[in-house]
């Protein structure tokens, strides 16, 4: 029959009209055969791959242990902040931010920086002010500040 599919005018004896329909319906019903066997063939192939991703999602979960937490509900009050994860904030954001000086007078980032300019509070002050300011909003302070 593989003949036959390959080369159907080998086997094509039939010349009258209903037998080169039924030998035309023969090879269209070898394609959608062959073309079933490859649509079944790349679902197989495609299961697997899906099968074979939620095996490594489900090891890696495994080998968390903080979703193997989570799955069991055991949560943790851990809070992760900008400042814990080291996240230091643009310096417009820095200018934004409110400082306590002289005690705990609270004042802009810029009334301190001129403090600190004309000698009111000494530069460290200035300096340890801004990183706790940054610090109650959650911010990791620059470089140029610790």
């Amino acid at each position: 029959m593989t003949d036959y599919i390959d080369n159907p005018n080998k086997y094509q004896t039939d010349q009258t009209a209903l037998g080169q329909a039924m030998i035309r319906a023969q090879v269209a019903q070898a394609e959608a055969d062959r073309a079933k066997q490859d649509a079944l063939a790349v679902e197989a192939k495609e299961r697997a791959q899906k099968e074979e991703i939620d095996r490594a999602v489900e090891l890696s979960v495994r080998n968390n242990p903080q979703l193997q937490a989570e799955r069991m509900g055991i949560t943790t009050n851990r809070v992760i902040t900008s400042q814990s994860a080291g996240v230091i904030p643009p310096m417009a954001e820095v200018e934004k931010t409110t400082v306590r000086v002289l005690g705990g007078i609270e004042v802009s980032y810029q009334q301190a920086k001129d403090m600190a300019e004309v000698g009111q509070i000494t530069q460290a002050e200035f300096n340890k002010a801004v990183v706790d300011g940054l610090a109650a909003r959650g911010y990791a302070a620059p470089k140029s500040f610790r």
